[in-house]
Order: structure tokens, then C-alpha cells, then sequence
């Protein structure tokens, strides 16, 4: 059966007329998709903070870690407020030695082949790295000046808080007892 074309042009004008064709409808008013504004998450963390979601990741079956122990703390980019870009924790489990890290994407388990110190750290018994670096800011704040930085990294062993200070212009690394945070010489 052949359509002549008068008929054609009549059934899209029909269509445009009754809206099928052309532009689209309006928009219902107060309806839709609704953007919601969500907190941006941190973009970095306390050492207290990450091991809150590390207890968290435990509690919900995640890492196992029961029975580790860890023998050291690493922190990169940390500024004076203890907050830091990541944190990574050296664990002797057994005889095995693990390292997890925790920064943006949350806390996971590094392959890494690095001794551990042979001190193990009891977390509790030591002062959190905010509290200390809070507490040396006097020392630490000409320094991190002078060689143009705003952040340092943070290594905890045996009893000891080593903060570094490097930048291209140079590097400087100071050594507080991790109890009290009392200058080691």
C-alpha cells in the first residue's frame, strides 16, 4: 500500500501539534532529582582517627589483625594539627611481618619487604603524634619555615618519635621520647 506524501505531512504535523514531535515537555515543577550536598570527606587523618576506622574495618569483618602487634608507625605529609596525607603500621603477626596502610581510600594491606624494629609499640602507653607535634610546634615550626614546608614525616619505634623536616632546600630530623615527648639528645 503506497502513502502519498500529503498524508505523511499531515500525520507529523499531528505529531508536532500533540506534542509527540519537536519540543520537549516542560519540566514538572518540584519534582526530580534533588542534588545533595554530602561532607566531603578529610583528606587527611590523625593517627587516633585512622585507628578508629581501622577498629571500625575490624568490627565489620574486615582486616584480620587479632594478635598483631605493631613495632612501628610511619606518617607522610603530616601537618602540625597531627593530620596526615597516610599512616602506615609495621605488624610482626607470628612471624610474619605485614604492613597495612591507610590514607584516601581507607586502610589496606601493603606487600612490603621491610624488617620490623624488635619492639613491639603499645599505642596507648605513647603520646598520639597530634598531641606531640601540638607540643613541639615551637621547635618544629622555624624549621619547617625556613626549609618551606607545612608538613613532615613521622616514624614511631622503640619508644621514639623521629620527625623529619625535608624539602629540596634540606632536611632536619628531630627525636622525641614517645611518652612524654620530651626531646631525645
Amino acid at each position: 500500500m503506497k502513502i502519498p506524501g500529503e498524508v505523511l505531512v499531515l500525520l507529523a504535523a499531528a505529531c508536532m501539534i500533540c506534542g509527540c514531535l519537536g519540543a520537549p515537555a516542560p519540566s514538572p515543577t518540584g519534582g526530580g532529582i534533588t542534588p545533595v550536598d554530602l561532607p566531603e570527606p578529610p583528606e587527611a587523618y590523625t593517627l587516633t582517627e585512622a585507628l578508629a576506622e581501622l577498629d571500625l574495618l575490624k568490627a565489620e569483618g574486615g582486616l584480620n589483625v587479632t594478635g598483631a602487634a605493631v613495632h612501628q608507625v610511619l606518617g607522610s605529609g603530616v601537618g602540625l594539627d597531627g593530620r596526615a596525607a597516610s599512616w602506615a603500621l609495621g605488624l610482626q603477626d607470628g612471624k610474619e611481618v605485614r604492613w597495612l596502610t591507610f590514607g584516601a581510600g581507607g586502610w589496606k594491606e601493603i606487600s612490603l619487604r621491610a624488617p620490623l624494629p624488635t619492639e613491639e609499640v603499645n599505642i596507648t602507653a605513647v603520646l598520639p603524634p597530634e598531641d606531640l607535634l601540638r607540643s613541639q610546634e615551637g621547635a618544629l615550626s622555624p624549621v619547617m619555615d625556613r626549609l618551606g614546608t607545612d608538613t613532615v614525616d613521622i616514624a614511631l619505634a622503640e619508644g621514639v618519635y623521629s620527625v623529619t623536616i625535608r624539602t629540596d632546600a634540606g632536611m632536619e630530623t628531630f627525636t622525641f621520647r614517645a611518652d612524654s615527648g620530651e626531646v631525645v639528645v
